[in-house]
């Protein structure tokens, strides 16, 4: 009796690693070489649901389920191997490193990585094939890669604007022009954001692969979580390879960068025969014509409020929520230096020759918000006799056929029309 029960055990556990590699055959498991635990999907037998939702305990309801489904499909992110995704965890170096190299569809390259801590890492192809395709430059991480270390916002974007340059060579000369650009984020306005890392933020900001927070920020300090990679790489695989001319926001910062406005690019505005350009200005006087001040200009950036929306990448920075639409709005930001013992906005205005520049205040709401120094109420706490003060002032250019100029001291005339 002792025998046959001993008999039935043997055969039922046979059974059950039958049933077990007959399950596990049948079935699909993803793993991505993330290491031990890392990012590895659960298995599924034929005929259960596949869906990422019904794979994923916690996404449902989550801002990226959508995109998270997609990134899955495509094989370039995975989830844990207790039937979760995590989308608001944190991203590491590796990881990062891992995904990014399944995304691109640059040439394969191995570069020569210095990276002592990375030896036997799991990551370590990865990171040599982006170091060799010249996402990441070894340059940055002389101090070792620190592969588990989490992953900044600007690395990410650093990493993919780096990608984008190696992708098209249109890329390059974008990167180029807008080193002088102005970023339409308020960290920029409070100094937070530095002027080497500028370009990569334009290209990635420019092409739309990274949109930014409500509030405008950007956040390159802050770190990033796995359903924000997710969609950021979904939107750089669209972008990858493409021509940087095609993006009207990049196109907007790059003639920013290189002529100090984006006239040309969001207006029906153009330049007149023989006019200086707005950077020339940077190096000139201009004496308003009843003796009340000198001012400089250092950009001149214009939003499309010709309807109800308004439109351009710098609207968010500088426009209300309510405003008058009809017009182009002028956001200008000047040096200026007061002649008067005492400050008259009127004074100053009755100074220029037409309305190209007012000294109007901006939203002061708005201002606070981004940062933007602007004249305050009482504009003679800014501007006393003598001492030169920056700060931006807001006009308008007509939605109709019309010109303006505005005449320097030692060169020639900025001179547009429509």
């Amino acid at each position: 009796m002792k025998r046959v029960v001993q008999v039935k055990k043997k055969r039922r556990f046979v059974y059950m690693i039958g049933l077990l590699i007959a399950v596990m055959m049948a079935g699909t498991c993803l793993s991505f070489g993330m290491g031990s635990g890392e990012w590895t999907t659960v298995v599924s037998a034929a005929g259960v649901s596949d869906s990422v939702e019904s794979r994923f305990s916690d996404i449902k309801g989550h801002w990226a389920q959508a995109t998270i489904a997609k990134a899955y499909e495509k094989k370039l992110i995975s989830g844990y191997q207790d039937g979760t995704f995590r989308p608001n965890g944190k991203i590491t170096r590796g990881e990062y490193a891992a995904i990014l190299a399944r995304a691109t569809r640059i040439e394969n390259a191995q570069g020569q990585s210095s990276f002592s801590d990375l030896q036997g890492h799991w990551s370590e192809t990865a990171v040599r094939q982006l170091v060799g395709q010249g996402f990441i430059d070894a340059g940055d991480y002389t101090g070792g890669f620190k592969p588990n270390t989490e992953l900044t916002r600007y690395e990410m974007m650093k990493w993919i604007a780096n990608g984008l340059i190696k992708s098209d060579s249109s890329f390059q000369n974008a990167f180029n022009d807008t080193k002088n650009t102005l970023l339409p984020t308020p960290e920029v306005n409070r100094g937070t954001i530095r002027n080497e890392q500028i370009p990569y933020l334009a290209l990635v900001r420019g092409t739309g692969i990274v949109g930014g927070f409500q509030d405008g920020t950007l956040k390159p300090a802050d770190t990033t979580t796995r359903a924000e990679v997710s969609a950021i790489l979904l939107r750089y695989m669209d972008v990858e390879g493409t021509d940087a001319s095609k993006y009207s926001d990049l196109n907007e910062m790059r003639e920013v960068g290189t002529t100090g406005t984006n006239l040309t690019t969001i207006s029906n505005y153009k330049y007149s025969s023989g006019s200086v350009m707005i950077s020339d200005l940077l190096e000139a006087d201009i004496s308003l014509s009843n003796k009340s001040g000198v001012l400089q200009i250092h950009r001149f950036i214009v939003v499309d409020a010709t309807q109800s929306k308004p439109e351009g990448i710098y609207a968010k920075l500088f426009m209300p929520e309510k405003y008058a639409s009809g017009s182009y709005r002028t956001f200008v930001d000047i040096s200026f230096k007061s002649n008067l013992e005492s400050s008259n906005l009127i004074t100053f205005n009755r100074g220029l020759s037409d309305s190209l520049i007012q000294f109007n205040r901006l939203n002061l709401d708005v201002a606070k918000k981004q940062g933007i120094n602007t004249i305050p109420m009482d504009s003679g706490q800014l501007l006393k006799k003598g001492i030169q003060k920056r700060f931006w002032v807001t006009s308008t250019l007509r939605n109709t056929s019309w010109s303006y100029s505005l005449k320097t001291d030692q060169l020639g005339e900025f001179r547009i029309q429509r």
